[in-house]
């Protein structure tokens, strides 16, 4: 008989790579984040600076530069494609899982480990997060870490934990900022005032610790105030972190329940297993260990609905915690409501893309009328009769009650990442990214100088084509890259490429 730990050990390395390793250079970076990331990286290799970093010649404070050096050492071996430019946030998001199940294991066992860890693999934000070309793969790996770590320090003093959690949040702030030492910070003093003891405090003071955590992190913050000075100050640390909580920035704004629907959506398809597991509050509360991941929790969640700025990731630093609660309470129980949520989300998704063509004529915005017009041609009779077989495997599992509750649930687990990264996210970047990518190659095949951007940002086209653009108005003479809606004010002479709303083309005289 095959050891039952070890065949799950399996099914999960296959589960994981599945998520995050497979396919990822089939689908072209989207903007604006992943082509952002790209773009910078190839600013700084191209400029032979790694210290600042630069998007169309325009220096950047927003993130610090630890994926992007990531993402050059993995271009010097791959190339620069999208599968090099995403595998730094790929592998980063592998060790997360593999920190999920193996401290999971330590603390509660194999069996609660393994669920745990296939509902986090499984969530449909975490598997098109994880292996974006950002910075929050690395990010929330760093931050799963240290809230490990620093939970081991709070019951006990063992050196390695300590100058682990350093390691990690030295990591995560190297990767994304002060936000990798607030959370941990803020969950370990409410932590404390739960438990009513403050003597786990003096542990933090910890020198070798500290000297780590400052190994790491401390010489580009130096480097970087050196090279660029007050300009670094307030452009990093006060207004893309300070400021980003206290104000919406770019758009991205929300009410105070903007994070309730991304919650319900990100953690399909085991979102209602992980909400029942809080029909076990008083339990969660109780336990140290269980109260602590709740805490976790709660203070992303509150912090970010507060915060000005709100982008459907951030609730992601919050997602480790749930999918452990959520891992005991499946560990612990028969009855779970595994399979009705995926069967709603993929029948939208099997009807969604064949009723667009019914509501164009209500859609006001030239630009996203051209993108649905493409939609017939990428979502197709194949995706439909995929699609449907996929519904049809669902209702199997959902009739198949005797079937185990591992295979009922990998099945499930699987059908959403097929349906995720094999069928939707490629359909999605053909559609909305492939244009953008192509255009960028015949400006940089036709050796095109001066580009003007009219009216739009899309940092992936400079990666593609290698060029450079001015953001303003064209003049006659200028080749121009923008939204075909907006180039009708335009006397276009030639046109290069035209596609789903994209064109690049020369603009003539008037």
């Amino acid at each position: 008989m095959p050891n039952p730990e070890n065949t799950r050990k399996i099914f999960l390395a296959f589960f994981i790579f599945f998520s995050f390793l497979w396919g990822i250079g089939n689908a072209p970076l989207f903007d604006e984040d992943e082509g952002f990331f790209a773009e910078g990286t190839r600013e700084m290799a191209v400029r032979g600076d790694f210290i600042s970093s630069f998007v169309n010649q325009e220096q950047r404070f927003d993130k610090p530069p630890l994926t992007n050096w990531l993402q050059y050492g993995s271009a010097q071996v791959f190339g620069w494609n999208e599968f090099a430019m995403r595998l730094p946030s790929c592998l980063s998001s592998v060790v997360w899982m593999l920190l999920i199940y193996l401290f999971t294991k330590r603390k509660l066992g194999e069996k609660i480990a393994f669920f745990a860890t296939l509902i986090a693999a499984s969530s449909l934000q975490i598997t098109i997060v994880g292996k974006a070309a950002l910075a929050d793969g690395l990010l929330n790996m760093a931050l799963t870490g240290a809230m490990f770590c620093l939970f081991e320090m709070l019951n006990q003093n063992h050196k390695k934990y300590i100058w682990a959690f350093f390691a990690f949040t030295g990591i995560g702030f190297l990767a994304k900022g002060p936000i990798a030492i607030l959370i941990p910070g803020a969950v370990f003093l409410i932590y404390l005032l739960k438990n009513k003891t403050g003597k786990p405090f003096l542990r933090l003071f910890n020198i070798p610790g500290l000297l780590i955590f400052l190994f790491i992190a401390a010489p580009w913050y130096i480097l970087e105030y050196l090279q660029t000075g007050e300009k670094f100050i307030s452009g990093f640390f006060l207004n893309h972190n300070v400021n980003r909580f206290q104000t919406a920035f770019e758009g991205h704004y929300g009410g105070i329940l903007y994070f309730v629907p991304v919650l319900l959506l990100g953690l399909l398809p085991f979102t209602a297993v992980v909400l029942k597991s809080f029909s076990k509050i008083r339990i969660i509360w109780a336990d140290p260990f269980f109260s602590y991941l709740l805490i976790w929790f709660a203070f992303v969640f509150i912090l970010f609905s507060l915060s000005g700025t709100k982008l459907h990731h951030y609730i992601i630093y919050g997602y480790s915690p749930l999918c452990i609660l959520g891992g005991w309470y499946t560990a612990n129980n028969k009855r779970l409501p595994i399979v009705w949520p995926s069967f709603i989300l993929l029948s939208l998704l099997a009807i969604i893309p064949f009723l667009i063509q019914g509501i164009i004529p209500k859609i006001d915005d030239g630009y996203t009328v051209e993108i649905l017009k493409g939609v017939s041609s990428e979502f197709d009779i194949f995706y439909a009769i995929t699609m449907l077989l996929l519904i049809t495997i669902l209702i199997i599992v959902w009739v198949k009650k005797d079937w185990g509750l591992q295979i009922r649930m990998g099945v499930v687990g699987l059908i959403m990442l097929f349906t995720i990264n094999i069928l939707w996210m490629p359909r999605l970047g053909a559609l909305l990214q492939q244009p953008v990518k192509e255009a960028a190659l015949i400006a940089r095949e036709n050796g095109f100088k001066n580009i003007v951007i009219f009216n739009h940002y899309n940092p992936s086209f400079h990666f593609y084509s290698g060029l450079y653009a001015e953001e303003r108005d064209p003049k006659a003479g200028e080749i121009v890259f923008g939204r075909k809606p907006r180039l009708k004010e335009l006397p276009v002479d030639t046109i290069f490429y035209e596609k789903y709303g994209i064109v690049l083309a020369r603009i003539g005289i008037k």
